[in-house]
């Protein structure tokens, strides 16, 4: 799901250098499985990384069997540091939970914010330990009057995605982070694959030397990864037994429900935020395509409606790309298709690019710029490869977008006939791979094999979900383009419906688009706990 962030443009980069390698059967990443074996009997290795030394904490317990979620915790200190607590092994649906927890280092942002940072070493298969590690991180977010307050309820954050980091704080004083930090300790997590959560770019996939290994890292960077990374952190940040609250935009919403699916007895409460996906077997991306071409062609014709005087400028920026070959300055093409991915912006009230020609027959160098600056499938690799596959339950997604899309989003046809060219909205294509995006034409491969991947694991369980007990509630958009409002209204009535079970609250609203959360953050969480507590009458 489209990303919408109410921080600033998150700073990218690895946290270790290292050589990644998948293979079948076994793989070393970050931690070679030897290395992770040592740690665990006790051996401590210091790590340079810019000035901070990185000291492996000694990992207590045990590696268990299929279905154990081990963390390690790599502290970052300067100086002493801070001093350690231990967490001791929990049991809960077959998850065993060990090791140490260090805090990182801190510091105080405008607004009277503190942010203190952690990183945890975590398997990167959790149903195959020896196979290796990589290391995940997440930023602890308190207001400093909280700061003492050690009773204060936690929050974890999911960003939406796949493939994006949590947003870098610049304050405390504005957004949902104002709204959450009143009264709760917020965790930033940034995923597996993102940030400086072990990052897969195009650049660490080009390390992997097979399609068959590149496969293997991707399929172990979904939903169940994340959540059972989430239950590691829990239990070393918060101690055994302890829950916390989750509250999820977008993508984040689903990796909820499935969190909601793994492991509900961990959480106190649950908030999403355009973010209910489907979640019956077999592969969904049809059926949600199905509904956001439709709501994506009255989304264009909203905008047309509106600017109409872009019928026309749309229609020979489409014509001319069809004829003429235009490099963007990045590397890549400007073909129709990645113009017309613009209509990414569509779905989140942003507006679309202006002054597109330098001279008749030549598009401008600012232009090409900006078109390149509106994407992420380059810099977040992840968010194109893996797109399809959320949606995915024991069944390929067989390039769902490109088999379903209906005829009036072909911009040739419409180009000749000189009716309005539509802009396409999250969907991703083969074409992307061809060479009109430069970082992803070395992973064409690796994206069809995804594509056709058919032994995805499951991400959802309807019946724990029916029995749910947890608190939730949910915003969903009434024109949303990007998670259809009807199919997350079924999944709303299915959580909780077992008599004696607690239901799920929605707001439906369409006084929002998908980036509510980051347009008016602060109102919708502050509705959203209300509805929590019983203090806002929604539904009515």
């Amino acid at each position: 799901m489209r990303n919408a962030s109410a921080f600033a443009p998150a700073i990218r980069g690895c946290v270790l250098s290292h050589q990644a390698s998948l293979q079948a059967g076994g793989c070393s990443m970050l931690r070679s499985a030897e290395a992770f074996s040592n740690a665990r009997q006790g051996g401590v290795r210091m790590i340079s990384s810019g000035g901070w030394k990185r000291s492996e904490g000694q990992f207590n317990g045990r590696l268990a069997s299929s279905g154990t979620v081990v963390a390690r915790v790599v502290e970052i200190r300067r100086g002493e540091g801070r001093g350690a607590s231990r967490y001791q092994q929990q049991r809960g649906r077959g998850v065993d939970l060990a090791g140490e927890a260090q805090e990182g280092h801190s510091n105080e942002l405008p607004g009277g914010l503190v942010t203190t940072e952690h990183f945890f070493e975590v398997p990167l298969d959790h149903d195959k330990p020896n196979m290796g590690s990589i290391e995940v991180f997440c930023r602890e977010l308190v207001s400093v009057r909280n700061r003492n307050n050690k009773d204060l309820p936690v929050l974890l954050f999911l960003q939406g995605g796949p493939g994006f980091p949590a947003g870098r704080p610049v304050s405390g004083e504005s957004g949902w982070v104002k709204r959450a930090l009143q009264d709760h300790r917020v965790i930033l997590l940034d995923q597996r694959g993102t940030g400086r959560s072990h990052p897969v770019t195009h650049e660490t996939l080009a390390e992997l030397k097979t399609t068959e290994a590149r496969v293997g890292l991707l399929s172990r960077m979904r939903a169940d990864s994340i959540v059972r990374d989430c239950e590691a952190i829990r239990a070393a940040l918060l101690g055994p037994g302890q829950k916390w609250g989750v509250l999820g935009q977008s993508f984040g919403g689903f990796c909820i429900v499935t969190y909601l699916s793994m492991a509900p007895q961990s959480l106190d409460k649950a908030i999403l935020t355009g973010g209910l996906p489907p979640v019956h077997k077999g592969c969904t991306a049809d059926l949600v395509y199905e509904h956001t071409y439709p709501r994506m062609a009255a989304r264009n014709e909203k905008f047309y409606d509106r600017f109409p005087q872009h019928e026309e400028s749309v229609r020979e920026i489409v014509a001319h790309l069809a004829k003429a070959k235009v490099a963007l300055p990045g590397g890549g093409q400007l073909t129709p298709g990645r113009f017309l991915q613009l209509g990414l912006l569509l779905g989140g009230g942003d507006g679309l690019l202006e002054r597109p020609w330098a001279a008749p027959g030549k598009l401008s160098y600012e232009f090409l710029r900006n078109v390149e600056s509106q994407t992420s499938f380059e810099t977040n690799p992840l968010y194109a490869v893996l797109h399809e596959s959320i949606y995915c339950q024991g069944t390929a997604s067989k390039w769902a977008a490109d088999r379903t899309m209906p005829e009036r989003f072909d911009h040739a046809k419409a180009v000749k006939d000189k009716q309005r060219v539509y802009f396409f909205g999250e969907h991703t294509f083969k074409f992307m791979y061809d060479g009109d995006y430069a970082a992803l034409a070395g992973l064409k491969e690796t994206a069809e094999a995804i594509a056709t991947k058919s032994d995805w694991g499951d991400l959802y369980d309807e019946a724990m979900l029916k029995s749910c007990k947890v608190p939730a509630a949910a915003a969903v958009y009434y024109d949303d383009v990007y998670v259809e409002r009807l199919l997350s209204e079924k999944t709303a009535a299915l959580v909780g419906s077992d008599p004696g079970c607690t239901k799920m609250k929605i707001y439906v609203t369409n006084e929002y688009q998908h980036s509510g959360i980051r347009d008016d953050g602060y109102a919708i969480l502050d509705k959203l706990l209300g509805m929590l507590a019983g203090t806002v009458n929604v539904p009515s």
